[in-house]
C-alpha cells in the first residue's frame, strides 16, 4: 500500500464521487488508473495481440517478389 497526497478539493471529488458509485475511494481509485492504463495501452502491446497472418511471414523482400510474380 502507498500512500499519495493530493489536494483537499481532489480528495472531495473522489469521495462524492465514490459514494455516488457506492465504493470505496481506494476502489474508484483502482477503476480510474485501470481505465487510464486501458486508454494508454502501448502500440506495442497492441499489435503483439494481433493475430499472426501467414501473408506476412516471410521478410518484406520475398514478400514484394512473390506479389510481383503472381501478375507474370
Amino acid at each position: 500500500m502507498q500512500t499519495i497526497q493530493i489536494s483537499d478539493q481532489s480528495a472531495e471529488h473522489i469521495h462524492d464521487m465514490a459514494q455516488q458509485e457506492h465504493i470505496t475511494s481506494a476502489e474508484l481509485i483502482e477503476r480510474l488508473v485501470e481505465k487510464y492504463l486501458e486508454k494508454h495501452q502501448l502500440l506495442a502491446d497492441v499489435i503483439e495481440s494481433l493475430p499472426e497472418l501467414p501473408t506476412f511471414k516471410n521478410s518484406p523482400m520475398d514478400i514484394q517478389k512473390a506479389m510481383r510474380d503472381e501478375w507474370t
